[in-house]
């Protein structure tokens, strides 16, 4: 079966200058992860060979990072592949509508957001005009909710705050901003029972599989996922940190319906992003 991976990453260099080595290092123990620096065209390769057809291309936000180079390489890799659907990031702190003006004009009409790595919650002042740039051309959030790998297993977890993506700080905006669909990215753990009220409750809110081992996702997620959610929860690898081969393995396991798993591995989210991306 095809699927469409929500959340990517191409392990480049800029992965480790998003991040710092240390803390990559400690990201790749705390997965367990198979994870070798890659080119683009190789990740490509290796998503294809493992069944993804398609999938969101997502830099990785930092705090005081150049948005507007990492927006330019994710541009120029998302107009030469058949695959990707591309994502722009801003830094709140400066200048977050000119960088999403320029990343438009690239093709880029789609967000990531990591509150945790930005130190700053998705509701905050400065990002309003953002969701207001976007209502106009229905684009697409994929923002981080609840805790992160990045910074696990380090003293403090390397200073990293994880209330900062709270799912709660997805509501406000979500209802401001209807035209602008939210994707809470790995379904707000701990707070699996407020990722999913709020996304009952708010049509344009999806929630993610992404980062997790589907042998540990919820039951509450999966009870949803088969009912009330079943056209709006979406797969995720978080590749390169997990594996699309792995994650398909423990999925087909969980003992889904047939239609459930068809709707969460493509259906849901060939829909969503219609029109961006070519079927």
């Amino acid at each position: 079966m095809s699927a469409f991976d929500v959340h990517v990453h191409i392990p480049d260099k800029g992965v480790e200058d998003a991040l710092g080595k240390p803390v990559l290092e400690a990201s790749i123990k705390y997965f367990r992860a198979d994870y070798t620096e890659q080119t683009f065209e190789e990740a490509e390769s290796s998503l294809a060979s493992q069944g993804v057809r398609k999938y969101a291309l997502l830099p990785v936000p930092s705090k005081l990072g150049d948005a507007d180079k990492v927006n330019a390489l994710t541009a120029q890799r998302a107009s030469t592949s058949s695959m990707a659907v591309g994502f722009a990031w801003v830094n709140p702190l400066s200048n977050p509508l000119g960088s999403l003006r320029k990343a438009a004009k690239m093709g880029l009409n789609c967000l990531k957001v990591h509150p945790t790595l930005q130190e700053i919650r998705p509701d905050h002042q400065k990002m309003i005009p953002v969701y207001t740039e976007l209502s106009q051309i229905a684009g697409i959030v994929v923002v981080h909710t609840g805790t992160s790998g990045i910074g696990g297993g380090i003293r403090g977890g390397g200073g990293y705050k994880i209330d900062y993506s709270r799912p709660v700080y997805v509501d406000s905006v979500a209802a401001d901003f209807p035209d602008v669909t939210f994707i809470m990215a790995h379904f707000g753990w701990p707070w699996v029972t407020e990722a999913i009220a709020i996304s009952l409750q708010k049509e344009n809110v999806y929630l993610d599989l992404s980062g997790w081992s589907p042998k540990y996702v919820s039951e509450e997620v999966w009870r949803y996922a088969r009912s009330l959610l079943k056209d709006r929860v979406v797969y995720g690898s978080d590749y390169p940190f997990i594996q699309p081969s792995r994650w398909f393995k423990e999925f087909h396991a969980v003992g889904l319906p047939e239609d459930v798993e068809r709707r969460i591995l493509w259906e849901n989210a060939a829909r969503l992003f219609k029109g961006r991306i070519d079927s």
